[in-house]
Protein backbone atom coordinates (compact mmCIF):
# COMPACT_ATOMS: atom_id res chain seq x y z
CA UNK A 1 0.00 0.00 0.00
CA UNK A 2 3.03 2.25 1.08
CA UNK A 3 4.38 1.55 -2.41
CA UNK A 4 1.39 2.36 -4.37
CA UNK A 5 0.88 5.83 -2.25
CA UNK A 6 4.45 6.60 -3.33
CA UNK A 7 3.96 5.82 -6.45
CA UNK A 8 1.13 7.97 -7.03
CA UNK A 9 3.16 11.10 -5.39
CA UNK A 10 5.54 10.67 -7.97
CA UNK A 11 3.44 10.56 -11.17
CA UNK A 12 1.51 13.32 -9.22
CA UNK A 13 4.99 15.43 -8.92
CA UNK A 14 6.45 14.92 -12.31
CA UNK A 15 3.75 16.60 -14.38
CA UNK A 16 5.06 20.11 -14.93
CA UNK A 17 4.88 22.75 -17.70
CA UNK A 18 7.68 23.40 -20.23
CA UNK A 19 9.88 26.32 -20.09
CA UNK A 20 8.71 29.51 -22.02
CA UNK A 21 11.29 30.15 -25.43
CA UNK A 22 12.49 32.91 -26.03
CA UNK A 23 10.98 33.90 -29.41
CA UNK A 24 9.00 32.70 -31.69
CA UNK A 25 11.96 32.88 -34.04
CA UNK A 26 13.31 30.13 -31.58
CA UNK A 27 10.30 27.85 -32.06
CA UNK A 28 10.64 27.96 -35.83
CA UNK A 29 14.67 26.92 -35.60
CA UNK A 30 13.40 24.23 -33.49
CA UNK A 31 10.46 22.90 -35.66
CA UNK A 32 12.18 23.04 -38.78
CA UNK A 33 15.47 21.12 -37.46
CA UNK A 34 13.99 18.44 -39.43
CA UNK A 35 12.31 15.89 -36.99
CA UNK A 36 9.76 15.61 -39.85
CA UNK A 37 5.80 15.79 -40.43
CA UNK A 38 3.51 13.26 -41.06
CA UNK A 39 0.01 13.78 -41.23
CA UNK A 40 -0.80 10.10 -41.32
CA UNK A 41 0.14 9.60 -45.15
CA UNK A 42 2.41 6.93 -45.36
CA UNK A 43 4.14 8.18 -48.42
CA UNK A 44 4.13 11.51 -48.03
CA UNK A 45 8.21 12.95 -47.63
CA UNK A 46 10.10 13.90 -44.20
CA UNK A 47 10.04 18.10 -43.90
CA UNK A 48 10.82 20.75 -41.19
CA UNK A 49 8.84 23.83 -40.79
CA UNK A 50 9.77 26.29 -43.40
CA UNK A 51 8.30 29.92 -44.42
CA UNK A 52 6.95 28.31 -48.04
CA UNK A 53 4.68 26.02 -46.18
CA UNK A 54 3.00 29.10 -44.49
CA UNK A 55 4.11 28.69 -40.84
CA UNK A 56 4.64 30.76 -38.33
CA UNK A 57 4.19 30.91 -34.73
CA UNK A 58 1.51 33.22 -33.09
CA UNK A 59 1.86 34.69 -29.16
CA UNK A 60 -1.36 34.35 -27.47
CA UNK A 61 -0.25 36.02 -24.21
CA UNK A 62 0.87 32.72 -22.79
CA UNK A 63 2.48 30.86 -25.30
CA UNK A 64 3.78 30.84 -28.88
CA UNK A 65 1.55 28.79 -30.69
CA UNK A 66 2.12 26.84 -34.41
CA UNK A 67 -0.20 28.34 -37.23
CA UNK A 68 -0.27 27.21 -41.09
CA UNK A 69 -1.82 29.47 -42.93
CA UNK A 70 -2.49 28.47 -46.62
CA UNK A 71 -4.25 30.19 -49.46
CA UNK A 72 -4.90 33.67 -50.84
CA UNK A 73 -5.03 36.10 -47.99
CA UNK A 74 -7.36 38.72 -50.94
CA UNK A 75 -10.14 36.17 -51.40
CA UNK A 76 -13.64 37.10 -50.72
CA UNK A 77 -14.24 34.04 -50.05
CA UNK A 78 -14.81 32.65 -46.18
CA UNK A 79 -12.05 31.93 -44.48
CA UNK A 80 -11.96 28.81 -42.77
CA UNK A 81 -10.09 28.17 -39.54
CA UNK A 82 -9.34 24.39 -38.69
CA UNK A 83 -8.84 23.12 -34.97
CA UNK A 84 -7.43 19.50 -34.32
CA UNK A 85 -8.30 17.16 -31.33
CA UNK A 86 -6.98 15.71 -28.20
CA UNK A 87 -3.22 14.64 -28.45
CA UNK A 88 -3.34 15.84 -32.17
CA UNK A 89 -1.70 18.49 -34.21
CA UNK A 90 -2.46 21.08 -37.32
CA UNK A 91 -0.82 18.34 -39.56
CA UNK A 92 -3.83 15.98 -39.25
CA UNK A 93 -5.78 18.75 -41.01
CA UNK A 94 -2.95 19.10 -43.99
CA UNK A 95 -4.87 17.22 -46.95
CA UNK A 96 -8.16 18.59 -45.99
CA UNK A 97 -6.66 22.38 -45.44
CA UNK A 98 -4.23 22.05 -49.26
CA UNK A 99 -7.78 20.90 -50.94
CA UNK A 100 -9.72 23.88 -50.03
CA UNK A 101 -7.06 26.54 -50.18
CA UNK A 102 -7.18 26.80 -53.71
CA UNK A 103 -9.52 29.57 -53.94
CA UNK A 104 -9.72 30.61 -50.51
CA UNK A 105 -7.72 31.40 -46.81
CA UNK A 106 -7.06 28.05 -44.63
CA UNK A 107 -6.12 28.50 -41.93
CA UNK A 108 -4.64 25.67 -38.87
CA UNK A 109 -2.85 25.72 -35.86
CA UNK A 110 -1.35 23.36 -32.78
CA UNK A 111 -3.55 23.73 -29.78
CA UNK A 112 -1.37 25.24 -26.39
CA UNK A 113 0.06 22.01 -25.20
CA UNK A 114 -0.12 20.26 -28.58
CA UNK A 115 1.81 19.57 -31.51
CA UNK A 116 4.58 22.09 -32.06
CA UNK A 117 3.21 24.68 -29.73
CA UNK A 118 4.23 25.50 -26.74
CA UNK A 119 3.41 23.70 -23.37
CA UNK A 120 3.37 26.41 -21.47
CA UNK A 121 1.97 27.15 -17.51
CA UNK A 122 -1.28 28.77 -17.38
CA UNK A 123 -5.10 27.75 -18.47
CA UNK A 124 -5.87 25.01 -20.59
CA UNK A 125 -8.90 23.54 -21.50
CA UNK A 126 -11.97 24.51 -24.26
CA UNK A 127 -12.69 27.98 -22.59
CA UNK A 128 -8.84 28.73 -22.66
CA UNK A 129 -8.78 26.84 -26.02
CA UNK A 130 -11.73 28.56 -27.70
CA UNK A 131 -10.17 32.04 -26.81
CA UNK A 132 -6.93 31.68 -28.30
CA UNK A 133 -8.92 30.95 -31.59
CA UNK A 134 -10.02 34.35 -31.57
CA UNK A 135 -6.44 35.67 -30.55
CA UNK A 136 -5.38 33.89 -33.57
CA UNK A 137 -7.80 35.63 -36.09
CA UNK A 138 -7.27 38.86 -34.71
CA UNK A 139 -3.31 38.36 -34.95
CA UNK A 140 -4.09 37.43 -38.80
CA UNK A 141 -6.71 39.75 -39.41
CA UNK A 142 -9.46 37.81 -39.84
CA UNK A 143 -13.08 39.17 -38.82
CA UNK A 144 -15.20 36.45 -39.34
CA UNK A 145 -14.42 33.01 -40.72
CA UNK A 146 -15.98 29.38 -40.75
CA UNK A 147 -14.88 26.95 -37.82
CA UNK A 148 -14.26 23.38 -38.49
CA UNK A 149 -13.11 21.06 -35.27
CA UNK A 150 -12.73 18.08 -35.10
CA UNK A 151 -13.02 15.49 -31.68
CA UNK A 152 -11.91 17.73 -28.43
CA UNK A 153 -10.94 20.64 -31.02
CA UNK A 154 -15.11 20.45 -31.93
CA UNK A 155 -15.48 21.60 -28.37
CA UNK A 156 -13.14 24.16 -28.75
CA UNK A 157 -14.58 25.84 -31.59
CA UNK A 158 -18.52 25.53 -29.70
CA UNK A 159 -16.53 27.59 -26.78
CA UNK A 160 -15.31 29.96 -29.92
CA UNK A 161 -19.24 30.28 -30.77
CA UNK A 162 -20.10 30.69 -27.39
CA UNK A 163 -17.57 33.53 -26.46
CA UNK A 164 -17.98 35.69 -29.95
CA UNK A 165 -21.06 34.24 -32.07
CA UNK A 166 -20.58 37.32 -34.40
CA UNK A 167 -16.97 36.15 -35.79
CA UNK A 168 -18.22 32.68 -37.14
CA UNK A 169 -19.79 32.34 -40.39
CA UNK A 170 -20.37 28.47 -40.31
CA UNK A 171 -19.30 25.40 -38.36
CA UNK A 172 -18.62 21.79 -39.39
CA UNK A 173 -17.37 19.75 -36.40
CA UNK A 174 -16.06 15.86 -37.15
CA UNK A 175 -16.42 13.47 -34.75
CA UNK A 176 -16.48 15.50 -32.39
CA UNK A 177 -16.40 16.04 -28.13
CA UNK A 178 -19.29 18.50 -27.59
CA UNK A 179 -21.89 17.29 -24.98
CA UNK A 180 -21.03 16.11 -20.89
CA UNK A 181 -22.34 13.06 -21.78
CA UNK A 182 -19.46 12.12 -24.35
CA UNK A 183 -16.82 12.35 -21.73
CA UNK A 184 -14.53 8.65 -21.41
CA UNK A 185 -14.28 7.46 -18.43
CA UNK A 186 -10.42 7.92 -17.97
CA UNK A 187 -10.56 11.51 -18.57
CA UNK A 188 -13.77 11.35 -15.74
CA UNK A 189 -11.44 9.81 -13.38
CA UNK A 190 -8.66 11.94 -14.00
CA UNK A 191 -10.59 14.73 -12.58
CA UNK A 192 -9.70 13.35 -9.08
CA UNK A 193 -6.51 14.83 -7.70
CA UNK A 194 -3.59 12.09 -8.15
CA UNK A 195 -5.56 9.58 -9.59
CA UNK A 196 -5.13 11.77 -12.66
CA UNK A 197 -1.73 11.79 -12.23
CA UNK A 198 -1.37 8.37 -11.95
CA UNK A 199 -3.44 8.07 -15.09
CA UNK A 200 -1.93 10.38 -17.25
CA UNK A 201 2.04 9.58 -16.71
CA UNK A 202 1.11 5.77 -16.89
CA UNK A 203 -1.51 5.33 -19.30
CA UNK A 204 -0.94 8.43 -21.99
CA UNK A 205 2.64 8.62 -21.50
CA UNK A 206 3.72 4.91 -21.92
CA UNK A 207 0.34 4.39 -24.49
CA UNK A 208 0.11 6.54 -27.14
CA UNK A 209 0.38 4.65 -29.82
CA UNK A 210 -2.23 1.96 -28.70
CA UNK A 211 -4.38 4.98 -28.13
CA UNK A 212 -3.59 6.24 -31.61
CA UNK A 213 -4.39 2.74 -33.63
CA UNK A 214 -8.17 2.73 -31.93
CA UNK A 215 -8.62 5.81 -33.41
CA UNK A 216 -8.68 4.43 -37.10
CA UNK A 217 -10.91 1.89 -38.57
CA UNK A 218 -8.34 -0.12 -39.83
CA UNK A 219 -5.59 0.93 -37.60
CA UNK A 220 -2.71 -1.17 -39.43
CA UNK A 221 -3.08 0.77 -42.55
CA UNK A 222 -2.52 4.00 -40.85
CA UNK A 223 -1.11 3.29 -37.95
CA UNK A 224 2.74 2.88 -39.59
CA UNK A 225 5.74 2.36 -37.14
CA UNK A 226 7.00 5.81 -39.04
CA UNK A 227 3.76 7.20 -37.83
CA UNK A 228 3.41 5.98 -34.00
CA UNK A 229 7.17 6.93 -33.58
CA UNK A 230 5.85 10.37 -34.57
CA UNK A 231 3.19 10.40 -32.06
CA UNK A 232 5.83 8.80 -29.21
CA UNK A 233 7.83 11.72 -30.15
CA UNK A 234 5.21 14.26 -29.18
CA UNK A 235 3.93 12.87 -26.51
CA UNK A 236 7.37 12.79 -24.97
CA UNK A 237 8.05 16.21 -25.49
CA UNK A 238 8.46 18.16 -21.83
CA UNK A 239 5.32 19.35 -20.57
CA UNK A 240 2.99 17.36 -22.79
CA UNK A 241 1.15 15.23 -20.15
CA UNK A 242 0.93 18.22 -17.97
CA UNK A 243 -0.80 19.93 -20.84
CA UNK A 244 -3.18 17.02 -21.44
CA UNK A 245 -4.27 16.56 -17.95
CA UNK A 246 -4.84 20.04 -17.21
CA UNK A 247 -6.58 20.42 -20.43
CA UNK A 248 -9.10 17.35 -19.24
CA UNK A 249 -9.67 18.80 -15.90
CA UNK A 250 -10.98 22.01 -17.69
CA UNK A 251 -13.29 19.77 -19.90
CA UNK A 252 -16.70 20.89 -18.80
CA UNK A 253 -19.70 21.36 -21.42
CA UNK A 254 -23.00 20.76 -19.08
CA UNK A 255 -23.62 24.20 -18.21
CA UNK A 256 -23.01 25.14 -21.72
CA UNK A 257 -24.18 22.97 -24.21
CA UNK A 258 -27.87 23.80 -24.17
CA UNK A 259 -26.62 27.83 -25.36
CA UNK A 260 -25.02 26.31 -28.82
CA UNK A 261 -27.95 26.71 -31.18
CA UNK A 262 -28.39 30.08 -30.04
CA UNK A 263 -24.99 30.91 -30.82
CA UNK A 264 -24.97 29.54 -33.99
CA UNK A 265 -28.24 31.44 -35.00
CA UNK A 266 -28.44 30.52 -39.01
CA UNK A 267 -24.82 30.14 -40.14
CA UNK A 268 -24.68 26.96 -42.03
CA UNK A 269 -22.98 24.11 -40.12
CA UNK A 270 -22.77 20.17 -40.55
CA UNK A 271 -21.81 17.09 -38.39
CA UNK A 272 -19.58 14.55 -40.26
CA UNK A 273 -19.18 11.27 -38.65
CA UNK A 274 -17.42 8.13 -38.96
CA UNK A 275 -19.40 5.17 -38.96
CA UNK A 276 -17.31 2.67 -36.90
CA UNK A 277 -15.74 5.64 -34.54
CA UNK A 278 -15.14 3.42 -31.54
CA UNK A 279 -14.50 6.75 -29.49
CA UNK A 280 -17.18 8.65 -30.04
CA UNK A 281 -19.30 6.05 -31.21
CA UNK A 282 -21.98 7.00 -33.94
CA UNK A 283 -24.67 7.34 -31.93
CA UNK A 284 -23.39 10.70 -30.08
CA UNK A 285 -23.14 11.89 -33.30
CA UNK A 286 -26.67 11.84 -33.97
CA UNK A 287 -27.25 13.59 -30.69
CA UNK A 288 -24.58 16.05 -31.61
CA UNK A 289 -26.73 16.95 -35.06
CA UNK A 290 -29.53 17.43 -32.89
CA UNK A 291 -27.92 19.33 -30.53
CA UNK A 292 -26.39 21.71 -33.18
CA UNK A 293 -29.57 21.55 -36.02
CA UNK A 294 -27.51 20.27 -38.33
CA UNK A 295 -27.00 17.88 -41.00
CA UNK A 296 -25.34 14.69 -40.24
CA UNK A 297 -22.78 13.11 -42.61
CA UNK A 298 -21.81 9.44 -42.19
CA UNK A 299 -19.03 8.40 -43.68
CA UNK A 300 -18.60 4.13 -44.05
CA UNK A 301 -15.56 2.43 -42.94
CA UNK A 302 -14.35 5.02 -40.81
CA UNK A 303 -13.25 5.83 -37.17
CA UNK A 304 -12.78 8.41 -35.19
CA UNK A 305 -10.06 10.65 -37.76
CA UNK A 306 -11.89 10.76 -41.21
CA UNK A 307 -9.68 13.70 -42.13
CA UNK A 308 -7.07 11.17 -42.44
CA UNK A 309 -9.21 8.21 -43.16
CA UNK A 310 -11.28 9.79 -45.96
CA UNK A 311 -10.12 13.25 -46.45
CA UNK A 312 -11.74 13.63 -49.91
CA UNK A 313 -15.18 13.23 -48.26
CA UNK A 314 -14.26 15.43 -45.37
CA UNK A 315 -13.56 17.93 -47.75
CA UNK A 316 -16.74 18.01 -49.77
CA UNK A 317 -18.49 17.81 -46.53
CA UNK A 318 -16.87 20.99 -45.27
CA UNK A 319 -17.22 22.98 -48.94
CA UNK A 320 -20.87 22.58 -48.93
CA UNK A 321 -20.84 24.62 -45.87
CA UNK A 322 -18.39 26.47 -47.30
CA UNK A 323 -20.08 28.08 -50.41
CA UNK A 324 -23.44 28.33 -48.14
CA UNK A 325 -21.08 31.03 -46.23
CA UNK A 326 -19.86 32.51 -49.01
CA UNK A 327 -23.66 33.18 -50.64
CA UNK A 328 -25.11 34.11 -46.89
CA UNK A 329 -26.09 37.60 -46.48
CA UNK A 330 -27.95 36.77 -42.97
CA UNK A 331 -26.66 38.68 -39.93
CA UNK A 332 -24.47 37.61 -37.62
CA UNK A 333 -25.92 36.39 -34.15
CA UNK A 334 -26.33 38.32 -31.08
CA UNK A 335 -22.58 38.54 -28.97
CA UNK A 336 -24.45 37.39 -25.60
CA UNK A 337 -26.55 34.53 -26.06
CA UNK A 338 -27.58 32.26 -22.99
CA UNK A 339 -24.53 30.05 -21.94
CA UNK A 340 -26.48 28.09 -19.20
CA UNK A 341 -29.35 26.13 -20.18
CA UNK A 342 -30.52 22.61 -20.06
CA UNK A 343 -28.12 19.96 -21.10
CA UNK A 344 -28.67 18.20 -24.22
CA UNK A 345 -29.48 14.12 -22.88
CA UNK A 346 -27.29 11.52 -24.70
CA UNK A 347 -27.99 8.10 -25.78
CA UNK A 348 -27.14 5.13 -22.48
CA UNK A 349 -23.82 3.92 -23.03
CA UNK A 350 -26.27 0.27 -23.19
CA UNK A 351 -28.19 1.92 -25.85
CA UNK A 352 -25.98 0.12 -28.80
CA UNK A 353 -28.82 1.47 -31.53
CA UNK A 354 -27.68 0.41 -34.64
CA UNK A 355 -23.88 0.75 -33.75
CA UNK A 356 -21.36 -1.87 -33.84
CA UNK A 357 -20.93 -4.03 -30.33
CA UNK A 358 -17.43 -3.17 -30.48
CA UNK A 359 -18.20 0.69 -30.32
CA UNK A 360 -16.90 2.02 -26.44
CA UNK A 361 -16.46 5.42 -25.42
CA UNK A 362 -13.79 4.01 -22.20
CA UNK A 363 -10.83 5.43 -24.33
CA UNK A 364 -9.61 8.99 -24.90
CA UNK A 365 -9.84 10.69 -28.31
CA UNK A 366 -6.34 9.79 -29.98
CA UNK A 367 -6.50 12.70 -32.67
CA UNK A 368 -5.43 11.46 -34.01
CA UNK A 369 -23.58 8.16 -46.40
CA UNK A 370 -25.89 11.14 -45.78
CA UNK A 371 -28.60 10.69 -43.03
CA UNK A 372 -31.72 13.01 -43.29
CA UNK A 373 -32.57 15.48 -40.83
CA UNK A 374 -30.99 18.43 -39.38
CA UNK A 375 -30.41 22.05 -41.17
CA UNK A 376 -29.75 22.29 -44.98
Amino acid sequence: MAAAILALSMAAGCLTPAARVASPAQMLRDAADGSGEDNGDTNAKDKGDNDDDGISYVDVGDAFLRVRDRGPRDSAKATLVLVHGFGARLDNWRAVQDALATDRRVVAFDQKGFGKSERSDGDYGPDKHGRDVLTIMDALHIDRAVLGGHSYGGGVIMRTALLAPDRVRGVALVDALILEGQMPTSFRWARIPVVGEAIFSVLFSELPGEKYVMAFHDGQRFASAKVLDEVHLMQSQPGSTFAQLRTVRAMHYGDVEGGYRAALGDVPRVVIWGEKDRVTPLRFGKVVAAAIDAPLVVLPATGHVPLIERPTLVTHAIRDVLLQADESTSPAPKKTPPLTREPMTPPSRADDDDDDDDDDNDGAPADTANQPGGRR
